[in-house]
Parts: structure tokens; sequence; C-alpha cells
């Protein structure tokens, strides 16, 4: 191993497509994102995507242009580092953006965890023993340790093939309750029939799918691995957010409709609604088809945000933030093998604490889900602050460029800005337990970011551009 260069040009168009939609994770919807709207949100769960939808593509304006100009490893904090030059804010946008990156590791390692007692629970009626959640979990992060220790090549392999696999088999799921329900309504789209009022709709579209979109901009730490960058990157971020939004708002409608409004609060008190109606629509024998590949889905999808937190981390080695040790690069497999190594101890220590305090005060399925929720709001939090942050940068770069445009540089992006200080103020608006806990996590985590930063202010800001990978 030595201080060396990630792997070149060794992802295509499709590659980033399908590493940003294996993010995305479709069977998500599958497994966790309908359940966590249809809880908060109700009948209105399939809007909750819909202006989800509108809230990405609102923020992700600057990440578009920001793609086209800079090509870095760091990803959003070279971003702002390159747009203002100023050191304490782009290093604590680093450290945002790093426990960003690293929430769907840890959500996803415990969704898998706690899977395996819901199913056994919703289809066999059995209790499994405490511990099987943790050791699930821990297996996930195993994986994606290894997977990425041996390269991006492979994990863009695997996430193509994972990827497609969801989409067929979650979707003949869809369109078969849709084509048989017998509740099929546009009231699903109407604001009025949140079961949790605004606020609770708020909170569905935040655990829901804001948390699900958020996957695409993992793929922006890939950059420096991408063939002509800064071609590549924008029209692979544009056209995987499409097609999660067309798939996702679907499979919502499809799991809201394929029972009657009444009964919708006892179909997301089952913790697997869309697992209980395939199985009640399709039989037991496809409902368990879909899951495994749903499960097959959850633990490839913390494989991109792992890589991402990984190269955010070898940046700042790279950068003389972190040791400098974390730069260093495999030499077969051109991987960041410290910052993996890192990621990984990281992600452990932090499930187990978050899932061993939830499930001691809230039992095995109960607090195991309420630690997804708690990771939820945390990624859906410090995803959407660093992409403000990135947002109000984006006219110091333009500007710099001698390119500014007053509505697409400046009131496009701040339209976005503003809708993210609206859904931070109805998330916490009626905040309880577990969610609660979620706000001294999140303020020590920032001021810890923020010392670190002004520690660090005096190292040289490298403000470079890696070029385009060919």
């Amino acid at each position: 191993m030595a201080n060396g260069t990630l792997n070149r040009g060794s992802i295509g168009f499709w590659g980033v497509v399908f590493i940003s939609m294996v993010a995305i994770f479709p069977a998500n919807i599958y497994i966790i994102s309908s359940t966590t709207a249809l809880t908060y949100a109700g009948e209105a769960a399939p809007l909750t995507f819909i202006i989800g939808t509108a809230l990405m593509f609102l923020n992700v304006i600057a990440v578009y242009i920001f793609s086209t100009k800079i090509v870095n490893a760091g990803g959003y904090y070279k971003f702002v580092e390159k747009a203002t030059g100023n050191a304490v804010l782009s290093r604590s946008t680093a450290w945002i953006q790093f426990i960003a990156q690293m929430g769907p590791v840890i959500i996803s390692a415990t969704v898998f965890g706690w899977l395996i007692p819901v199913t056994a629970s919703a289809l066999f009626g059995v209790t499994l023993p405490f511990w099987v959640p943790f050791v699930a979990s821990f297996l996930v992060l195993l994986y994606v340790f290894l997977i990425s220790y041996f390269g991006v090549k492979l994990s863009t392999r695997i996430s193509i093939v994972i990827g497609i696999l969801e989409i067929v088999f979650v979707l003949a799921a869809g369109i078969y309750i849709v084509s048989h329900t017998q509740y099929n309504s546009l009231g699903t789209f109407n604001i009025k029939n949140s079961s949790g009022g605004i606020d609770g709709f708020f909170v569905g579209m935040v655990t829901g799918p804001l948390t699900a979109y958020i996957g695409y901009s993992a793929v922006v730490q890939f950059s420096e691995e991408a063939k002509f960058s800064k071609t590549v990157m924008k029209k692979a971020i544009v056209t995987s957010i499409l097609i999660a939004a067309v798939f996702e708002t679907f499979m919502m409608y499809s799991i809201t409709v394929g029972t009657s409004p009444s009964h919708l609060a006892a179909l997301s008190s089952s913790y697997a609604p869309a697992l209980v109606l395939t199985r009640d629509y399709m039989g037991l024998g496809f409902a368990l088809t879909v899951l495994i590949v749903a499960l097959l889905g959850q633990i490839t999808s913390p494989l991109t945000f792992g890589n991402s937190a990984s190269r955010v981390v070898y940046a700042l080695g790279r950068d003389k933030i972190f040791p400098e040790s974390f730069a260093k690069v495999h030499k077969k497999y051109k991987s960041p093998v410290i910052a993996i190594t890192f990621v990984f101890i990281f992600a452990v220590i932090a499930s187990v604490i978050t899932q061993a305090f939830m499930v001691y005060r809230f039992g095995i399925l109960t607090g195991m889900f309420d630690a997804i929720v708690f990771w939820s709001i945390i990624l859906t939090f410090t995803n959407l602050l660093y992409h403000a942050i990135v947002n109000q940068s984006l006219p110091f770069l333009m500007k710099k460029l001698k390119q500014l445009n007053v509505v697409k540089h400046i009131v496009a992006p701040t339209v976005g800005t503003i809708t993210i200080i609206i859904i931070f103020y109805y998330t916490f608006l009626g905040i309880a337990l577990p969610i609660a806990y979620d706000i001294p996590v999140i303020i020590v985590w920032i001021l810890i970011g923020i010392f670190v930063a002004y520690r660090k202010r005096n190292v040289a800001i490298s403000n470079e551009d890696m070029g385009d990978s060919v």
C-alpha cells in the first residue's frame, strides 16, 4: 500500500447510474420507506414521494453544475472549498458529509437485522432469539468492508446486477397489486388525507422518500473514477433520480391502495406492509422471492455509501486534515484501504450503540425500527444541511468564473434551501421520542466538526480539480 491515485476511468455512464440506483435502493420502498411513510402520512403517503422528488430536483441544480466544474473524491466539501475558499466552512461540510454518507450504511445493516425477526413474526409467527438482528447487522457491515476492499469495479458489477433484479421483481408486485385492488383512488395525492397532519406528512417525507432519494448524492465522491466525469456525472445523477421517482411513487401508490384507507394504520403496524400485501395478493412463495431480492438490495445499497464515505476520508487524508495514512491506496485494487477500514470500524461501533440502546428501551422489533428512524432523521437532516451549504456556495463559484446567472445560480438553489428549512421546521415541530434523541446527537456532531475544522484552518486549501478521467 502507498499513497496514490484511485482507479481512474474505471466506471462508465451506466455504472454510475446503477451505483446511484443501488444507493437509492429501489427495494427500499418494499422494505422500509413504505412503512415509515404510511406510519406518519397514512393515505397521503404517495404524495410524500412526489413532493420529495420536487425537493430533490430543486437541490440537485447546484450539484449538477458543480459536477461539471470540479472532479474530486472529496465531493461536496471540495465544491464548497473551491467556491468560497473558506477552510472552516468547507471542512465543517466534510464532517457533516461524512456522517450523512455513514447513515445509510448503518441504516441498511440495521434494516437487514430488523427484517429477519419481522419476517419470522409476520409470515410464520416465530419469535427469534434477541441476538439474531445484531449478528445479521454485523455481517452486512463485514460484507460492505470486504467488497469495498477489492475495488470499485467489483462494487459496480454487483450494483448493476442487483439493481436490475430489484426493479424487475418489486415492480412486478406493484403492478399486480394495482391491477387487482378495488381501492385505487386519487385521494392518495391529497395532503388532507395525511393521518399525522402536516407535521406527520413531513416526517413521513423525511423518513420515506427523502431518505431513499439521498442515494443519488453519494455518486459525486466517485467522480475521480468515472470516465469523462464532467459529462457523465451530471447525466447519471438526473437519470437515476428520474428512474427512482417514477418507480418509487408508483410502488408507494400500489402499497397504499392495496388495502382500504381504514386498514392502513393496521397494515403499517405490521412493520412489513408491502410484504404482507404481496403475500395476500400473490401468495407466500412470490412474497418470499421478492423479499430475498429486496434483502440482496438491502446489503448492496451500503456498498455505494461505504465507498463514498471512505472517499471523503481518503480526500481528507490527502488534504492533510485527517492523518495522511488515510490516503493510502491498495497497489492492486486501487481502493483506499485505510479509509475503508476506518469506515467499517465507525459503522460497527455506531450500529451497536444505537441498536443496543433502542432495543433496551423499546424491545427488539420496535427498538430496531426506532434505531432505523433515528438514523434516518440524522441522515436526512445532515444530507439536506450540506446540500443547503452547497446551494448557497454556487453563486460564489459562478462569480469567480464570470458566469453568474441570477435565476439559475442564486434564485433556484435558494428556493431549494428554503424548502429544506420548511421541512426541518415541520419535522421537528411535534418531535417526540425516539426522534428527539436526534437533536443532541446532531448538535454535538456539528459542533465537533466546526471545532476540528477550526483547528485545521491553517492547513493550506488545495483547491484542486483532479481533471477528467479518460
